[in-house]
Formats: C-alpha cells, structure tokens, sequence
C-alpha cells in the first residue's frame, strides 16, 4: 500500500535565484483529486476513468487514485499517478466487507497525507467507502452512475451530500423518477488514441493470429458477466450457423473478461471442435483493443467499446444490457446516445434470432457503404464525445462541489 511519490525532501533547502520573478499570489494550487474505484480491471468504467485522469492531469490538476490491483494498473501508474492499493473487494467481486472500517480510516489518511480536495467514485463497494471518509474529512465528494445496476439504498447514501452525475440521457432521466438530481457529463473518449490503423498493419495482424486475409471478421467485445455474457454466447452459436447458411468465411473474436468467461472458453472450444475449423477466437481481456478493432470488419458492442469501435472506423450493430439497438447510422446517433447504444434503455429485446437478422442485413453492406458509416461514426465521436471537452465539463463541476461544500460549511458556522 504505497504511493509513488516524486519531489523536493522537506529538509532541502533552496536558494532563492534574484532573477526570477516572484509568483503570482493569484496563482491557484493545482486541484487534487483522489479518483477512487473498486479494481483496475479492464471495463467499460475503468477505461472512462483512465482517459478522465489522463486528461485532468493534461489539464493541469494532480490525480491519485486507489484500488485493487488489476491489469490496467499500469497505465494508470504510467501517467505518474500516485496510487494507493486498497482491496475493496475480493477476487469473487463481493466487497471486502469484514475490513470496512479500516478501509475508510485508511482513505481517511489518503485525504490528509495528500491534501486531497476532491473524492470522485464510480462503483458500489469502493464508493461506499470513499463517500464515508470525504464526510469525515468533510470534503466533497463526487460520483458518477454508470449504469442502471445501483440499488437504492446507496443510490439513498448519495442524496444528501454528493455531486451525481451520470453518463447518458436515459440514466438521468431514470435517476429522476427515483426522485435524485443528477448532472449529464458524456463518457469522453481521446480520439487519438483510438484511430484507425494502416491496411497493412490489419494484414499483418490477422496473419500473426491466423486469421485469413479474405475472412469476414466481427468482434464482440463486454465484459463478459450477465447478460453481456448471453451476448457473447448468442454470438458463437449465430456464427456458427451464419458460416453454414451465409458466409463459410466468416470469423468471430471474443474480447473480454468476467465471471462467465469460463462458460464461454468452453462453448468456443466445443464448438471448435464440432467443426474443426478456427473460426472462433477467444482473446480474453486485452489492453491494446484498437488492433482488434483493426482487424475485425465489424464490431457487436455497447457503451464505451461503441465509441471505441466507431473511433476506429468500424460499423457497429449495438447491442446492450437492455436489447439491441440497431446497425449505428446517423439516423440513430439520438437514439444511439440516449440509451447509451442499447446498455441503459432499448425497445428491442435480445434474441438470437433478432441477433441473427442483423448481422445478415449487416454482412450485405457495400464497401462505399460501409466506408461512409464508419467515416461518419468517428465525426460523431469527435464532436459529441471529445475526452477534453468533457474533462473540462468534469473540472467544472468539481469547482462547483467545492464552492458549495465552503457555502454550507459557512452556513453552518
């Protein structure tokens, strides 16, 4: 449990150098924000959280953050964030409940030893604890919903003294029948950091994982828990039978982790076997997803990975927690936005027929048309989900948790 810490020793001393100038005494210490999530696992929230810190540091504040330790870890720690490892939860994802208290008495510390002006969460376990010690510590405290899956009784613990926001139209609107406010801030995305790749770096991909230069490859990637998972096995049993009916040269990837990932290895391997072609590729949690996405011809997927997949210039069929939404042409960008691409609200349930249906209808798209969706669905993402234009809308309403944290204080006194 130790931070990474850079700087002057307290016991240095400095000479002052006459020709410098004096610095301004208007001149605002950076904000300090102490990010806090449950693990650094490879999702859709850890990945928004990534590109948020990346991009407050860009914009001039220092971000520490803490969590158990995961695989996306160290691009959290190649930013030079300072990082304190707390197991909120176990290895089976419940929340280390037994070592509650020492948990929030150690995020406690966190806040004094760094001078920690702001605590922002994500997730149920780590945002339990963290909203505990800033209201000890009586400092603000931030968070944001993600999804549809936060019970009410914490959604309850948020009420009183927490800035909410949330990362669709449909989960604000949603918050507001349960009776909570909540502030809209689009999940942002760092448009170059997700772009599509050269054509020869997708012939040199596909060779390196034997898949056939001329082979139809669609990628499906979640976080492979619940009903995620159910879309992941729809997909192998709709592959296989689209390979016999439509398309012999048809490949599937599956990219993602989760508590079904072994029910889903051994559906893969089954079916493998029944074939004896390699058709589908299980590729697990993986870091560098933009070189899956360049060497897919078609991406399946909802939330984050859609702007991933439509950053990269890939058509993407969106399905989601709640349904399926559709091929992702300008005429359901609205649509697309609002339900957070089928994760959050959809009119259409999930079925594997329904599945089926769609990705035919999808697999008889022209180039040109294809071209033009993909082309038009990384100008969406650039001008509706740019990291630094929602950053700057995330510092400004820390600025304003802040203040109105000193207002009710000075109206207590």
């Amino acid at each position: 449990m130790q931070a990474n810490k850079r700087g002057v020793s307290e016991n240095s001393t400095l000479s002052p150098d006459p020709t410098e100038s004096a610095p301004s005494p208007s001149l605002a210490p950076p904000l300090r924000i102490l990010m806090v999530i449950d693990q650094f696992n490879i999702g859709g929230t850890e990945t928004y959280t990534l590109s948020l810190t990346r991009e407050l540091l860009k914009q001039g504040a220092a971000v520490i953050v803490a969590g158990k330790k995961g695989k996306l870890l160290d691009h959290f720690l190649g930013l030079g964030c300072s990082y304190y490892e707390i197991d909120f939860v176990l290895d089976t994802y419940e929340p280390d409940s037994q070592n509650r208290e020492l948990y929030i008495e150690f995020i406690q510390s966190i806040i004094a030893s760094e001078r920690i002006d702001l605590v922002h969460g994500h997730q149920i376990p780590s945002g339990r604890i963290a909203i505990t010690a800033a209201d000890r510590m009586d400092i603000p405290f931030v968070f944001t919903v993600h999804g549809n899956y936060y019970d009410p009784e914490f959604l309850q613990l948020l009420q009183n003294s927490t800035t909410v926001t949330c990362v669709s139209p449909s989960i604000q609107r949603s918050l507001a029948a349960k009776g909570f406010e909540s502030i809209l801030v689009p999940n942002g995305l760092d448009v170059m950091e997700y772009q599509p790749y050269a054509p020869f770096y997708r012939r040199y991909l596909r060779q390196k994982l034997a898949i056939p230069q001329h082979a139809n490859v669609i990628l499906y990637a979640g976080r492979l828990s619940w009903e995620k998972a159910d879309i992941g096995e729809y997909m192998i049993h709709v592959t296989t039978a689209l390979r016999y009916t439509d398309d012999p040269n048809l490949h599937l990837i599956i990219a993602g982790g989760g508590n079904k990932q072994e029910s889903i290895i051994k559906l893969v391997n089954n079916h493998r076997k029944a074939t004896n072609h390699p058709y589908l590729h299980y590729v697990g949690e993986v870091t560098d997803m933009c070189a899956y996405y360049c060497i897919s011809d078609y991406v399946i997927g909802t939330g984050r990975i859609a702007l991933e997949a439509m950053a990269c210039e890939r058509p993407l069929l969106a399905a989601g927690t709640l349904g399926l939404l559709g091929l992702v042409k300008p005429v359901l960008y609205e649509k697309a936005w609002d339900s957070w691409f089928g994760d959050h609200a959809c009119p259409q349930l999930l079925s594997g027929a329904l599945l089926a249906n769609q990705i035919k209808s999808m697999l008889l798209l022209e180039q040109q048309q294809k071209s033009d969706i993909a082309k038009a669905g990384r100008k969406f993402v650039m001008d509706r989900f740019h990291i630094s234009q929602t950053t700057e809308k995330q510092l400004s309403l820390y600025d304003q948790a802040i203040q109105l944290k000193s207002a009710r204080n000075i109206n207590f006194l």
